[in-house]
């Protein structure tokens, strides 16, 4: 995968570095301005616009990426660029026929793509800069976990659930900030398997952050995305997991018949239900009411932009949507908008060698099945081309003892 330094010329070195060094400059822009979304700074709209800048140097970086490396993208991974494309064209015929918020909507698809389009220009950079890029990802991890107790010791608490009080949080909202860590676990896992990160930092990095996920901030999708990672991570491991899960399962099933037969076992009403998920369950049934009586027509294209945003009988305080991305995806987009965006995220996968990307993957999928997930939230999903590219490399280096 990496080229040998003796086929780049002198120039192209430079320009890997250089691409290097901006994309990764963008990136610590982007992280460092994400504390104002919660903590302004001069004013709502005015860190709103750095935040913007934020995003128009990454991404004109990303785009710059693309096109000079056009050739060895064409001939390595076409069928991202022709997916975010046919993705694209969705959302915007889905804007044509109903609301015409074609700025939202292209802000809210690039939340989706830009992750994607990175992978891509990374894995160039990483055929051709791979010291230098790996050196990058340990400088962010730093960078992040130096904002993580920075912001636990100098800003307050944040509220949640009605107000219930958690640990503080420096990436942009609670949600955000916990979802970011799981991805570096990630990250701090791959580097470590790829040599780059010593076996006691690994430690207590991953220590501290069970410690920060399921205790201290307390979001749920982000311990299902974190569950769904180390499932899959522990799956790919061995063949022999999935036969232990499965065994596990039907013993478990076995001995819960029991109980459940005598009626030793509370199984929850409709309103405990509705409590415990938060409020989801009905909101879903909501949404599923709602596309029970769309035409064919919004079936194909949805109902627009926004329209997922709702006020329902649990919510009934302000409008909410339907904190399941892969629904509020079909409820506004359709099903080719929904399909769009699947066929982006099986296509993510194959940029990198197989089942690289997989645990990642399932953390990202699990978090957008439960909530606003890693997708919707820019400062947690950029990260995951760096946990991918770490991924990668590790693979790379068990390639090389196996054939060795």
């Amino acid at each position: 995968m990496n080229l040998a330094a003796d086929e780049l010329s002198p120039f192209e070195t430079r320009v890997a570095r250089g691409f290097c060094w901006a994309l990764f400059i963008g990136l610590w822009g982007k992280l460092a301005l994400s504390v104002l979304l919660t903590h302004p700074v001069v004013d709502a709209e005015g860190d709103s616009v750095y935040n913007r800048l934020a995003d128009m140097l990454l991404l004109g970086v990303i785009f710059s990426g693309l096109l000079t490396y056009a050739d060895a993208i064409l001939q390595r991974a076409p069928l991202v660029l022709v997916a975010v494309l046919l993705g694209m064209a969705s959302f915007v015929t889905t804007e044509l026929l109903t609301g015409h918020n074609f700025t939202t909507a292209s802000f809210e698809y690039l939340k989706i793509v830009t992750p994607v389009l990175m992978s891509v220009v990374l894995m160039q950079l990483f055929g051709r800069e791979p010291a230098l890029l790996l050196r990058l990802l340990r400088v962010t991890l730093g960078l992040v976990w130096l904002a993580v107790i920075g912001g636990l010791v100098l800003l307050p608490p944040s509220l949640n659930r009605g107000g219930e009080v958690f640990w503080p949080v420096y990436f942009a909202s609670l949600h955000t900030t916990s979802y970011l860590i799981v991805v570096c676990t990630g990250l701090s896992l791959y580097l470590y398997e790829g040599g780059h990160l010593g076996r006691r930092l690994l430690i207590g990095l991953a220590l501290f952050s069970v410690v920060l996920v399921f205790y201290g901030w307390g979001v749920r999708t982000s311990m299902v995305a974190a569950v769904a990672f180390g499932a899959v991570y522990l799956i790919q491991l061995s063949r022999m997991v999935p036969l232990v899960f499965f065994v596990l399962a039907a013993v478990g099933l076995a001995l819960a018949f029991v109980p459940l037969l005598f009626g030793l076992i509370h199984l929850p009403s409709w309103d405990e239900m509705v409590e415990l998920s938060s409020g989801r369950v009905s909101m879903w049934l909501q949404k599923a009411d709602i596309m029970a009586n769309s035409s064919l027509l919004e079936w194909l294209f949805g109902h627009g932009e926004g329209s997922d945003w709702i006020v329902s009988e649990v919510w009934w305080w302000s409008a909410k949507d339907s904190h399941n991305d892969f629904i509020r995806l079909l409820n506004q987009q359709g099903l080719l908008g929904l399909g769009g965006v699947l066929l982006v995220l099986a296509v993510w996968a194959r940029v990198f060698p197989p089942g690289v990307a997989a645990p990642l993957l399932a953390a990202l999928v699990a978090s957008t099945a439960f909530s606003n997930g890693i997708m919707f939230r820019p400062q947690a999903s950029l990260l995951m081309p760096l946990a991918l590219v770490a991924a990668a490399d590790a693979w790379q280096r068990r390639q090389a003892r196996i054939t060795s």
